[in-house]
This record gives C-alpha cells, sequence and structure tokens, in this order.
C-alpha cells in the first residue's frame, strides 16, 4: 500500500509542465514546523492544542503532497550559524522545528523526486528576547546552505517546462520581506496574505471570508495565499477537514481561483489530490491554447 499516493503529485501531473509557478495552484501548510510529532516541553503538553497545526514533520508533509510552506523563524542569539534559526508560532514565540531540519528535508526529499516545486513563505522574522533578528546570518544560512535550490525572481515567468530545461534543482521559491541583510536576485517578494482579519475565527465566518476573497480574487498569475484556518477561543486550532473538502472539492469552483491554500492540517484533507487534479487540467487546457 502506498502511504503517500501524491508524493511527486507534481511529477506525474505532466500537463502541468505549461503552466508558471504564478498559475499553480499549491496545497499549502499554515504554521509548518508546529506539529503533533514534535517534542515541546512538558509544561505545554497539555495546551498543544492551542498552537499545533500539522500532524507531522516536514517530511511527513513533503511527502503528502504539500508544496507551500508557510514559515515565521526566529534566532536565538544563543547558537550560531544554521542553529540559530527556529520556526515559531504565537505571542510568545513557541519554538518550533529547526530550520536545520527543513533543509534537510529538502535536500532528502528533492534528491528522490527532483521534479516536484516548492515555495518558501516567510511570513515573520523575529528575535527572541527583545533581541532583534539576525538578518545578516540568516542570509549567510541560505547562501551557504539552499541557494542552489532557489529559482532566481527574474524566472518567475516561465513555465515548469522551462526551469525544468534551465536547470536541474532550482526547485524552490523562497518569499520575504526584504531587508538591507537580507536581499538577493534570488528572492521574490513578500507573498500576499489574505486571512479573515480575526484571531477567532469560526468555520461559518471563515467560509464567509473566502467568498469574500474569491469574489474578487488577486491578479491571476501571481503567488498569494489564502488562508483557510479556523480557530476556536475554547478549542484552539480546529480541524476542519469535512469543511474544506467540500468547499474546495470538484464541485465548488472555488479551488482553481486559489493560488496558495494556506491550511491547517492540511494531510488530513483532500487538498492535494484536489490540486493535483485541478492543475493537470488547467495545464492542459493552457498547452492547448
Amino acid at each position: 500500500m502506498n502511504n503517500y499516493p501524491y508524493k511527486n503529485w507534481m511529477t506525474t501531473a505532466s500537463g502541468i509542465n505549461a503552466l508558471t509557478l504564478g498559475e499553480l495552484v499549491w496545497p499549502g501548510a499554515h504554521n509548518c514546523g508546529v506539529d503533533y510529532d514534535f517534542s515541546y516541553p512538558a509544561y505545554l503538553q497539555p495546551a498543544k492544542n492551542w498552537f499545533v497545526c500539522q500532524d507531522g514533520p516536514f517530511i511527513q508533509q513533503l511527502s503528502e503532497g504539500v508544496r507551500a510552506f508557510d514559515l515565521r523563524l526566529h534566532s536565538d542569539e544563543h547558537w550560531l550559524g544554521i542553529k540559530k534559526f527556529h520556526t515559531f508560532h504565537g505571542f510568545k514565540l513557541l519554538r518550533g522545528r529547526s530550520l536545520s531540519e527543513l533543509v534537510k528535508s529538502l535536500n532528502v526529499f528533492l534528491d528522490e523526486h527532483p521534479d516536484e516545486f516548492i515555495v518558501l513563505d516567510i511570513r515573520e522574522l523575529k528575535g527572541i528576547n527583545d533581541q532583534p533578528f539576525d538578518y545578516k546570518g540568516l542570509q549567510q544560512v541560505i547562501m551557504t546552505e539552499l541557494s542552489s535550490r532557489l529559482i532566481p525572481r527574474s524566472n518567475r515567468y516561465l513555465s515548469l517546462a522551462q526551469l525544468k530545461s534551465i536547470s536541474r534543482v532550482q526547485r524552490v521559491v523562497l518569499a520575504s520581506d526584504s531587508h538591507p541583510d537580507f536581499s538577493s536576485p534570488l528572492y521574490w517578494p513578500k507573498i500576499r496574505h489574505e486571512w479573515s482579519g480575526s484571531d477567532i475565527t469560526s468555520p461559518e465566518q471563515l467560509k464567509q471570508h473566502i467568498t469574500q476573497t474569491l469574489a474578487n480574487p488577486p491578479a491571476p498569475g501571481t503567488l498569494w495565499s489564502l488562508s483557510a484556518t479556523s480557530y476556536g477561543e475554547l478549542a484552539g486550532v480546529k480541524r476542519i477537514t469535512n469543511e474544506l473538502n467540500q468547499w474546495f472539492g470538484p464541485e465548488s469552483g472555488w479551488a482553481p481561483k486559489c493560488s496558495i491554500i494556506n491550511a491547517d492540517f492540511i494531510g488530513g484533507t483532500r487538498l492535494v489530490a484536489y490540486c493535483h487534479e485541478i492543475n493537470q487540467a488547467k495545464g492542459l487546457r493552457k498547452a492547448r491554447g
């Protein structure tokens, strides 16, 4: 039995080669570095439902078919080099998985599946204990560890087929706010996020937000992220698998209007399968002209 039928869905959906990265519909993991498989301090264990957003680590998310990663990084001055950077969630900068683990997971996965494409959507960069974020340190780490994988911003309008012909290893989009100490032609502009505007969002409020957003979505062909997440005052992060499957299923017409569908616990949904089908169809239509 194949536990991960969509592990290489971009490779098998040959029709998508005609599309640009901005024309794809991406299955995205919200707060990808905080998952139930990570070892949190004992005092945080009872409160995990308030901050955990995914089921498994980066490599599991990649294997499940996630291709856009919502990242918030903090720099910890107690460490040096890549060890300084970790994911976080929340106002207390709750610590999740490390940047080091993400880089290793990307390299292992892309070595095995060289024609899959990935978006690293950096949402926030913060220091801890009122320290400034170490932009220079992150720049050095990215240039050393990931630069060979990055798709230059100047290639953003090329099709997947063209990108594959240019390079066998450039498969990662890194998008972030610009900063004098964190700047490169390899980096893409920060990705626009459409979210409800409220930390507490019921499924009903979320559906209303998505309806309004998709009535007049951002320009086609550009990367943008739709927050499809729900958070309850008493429940914390909500698992809305059935709602997501229904809202973005083949009958609704919502998913084709999206760029990145940014969801919690995405591995338990059908979003990857829907994105696979939509992108294949979009690519074949474009190829036919």
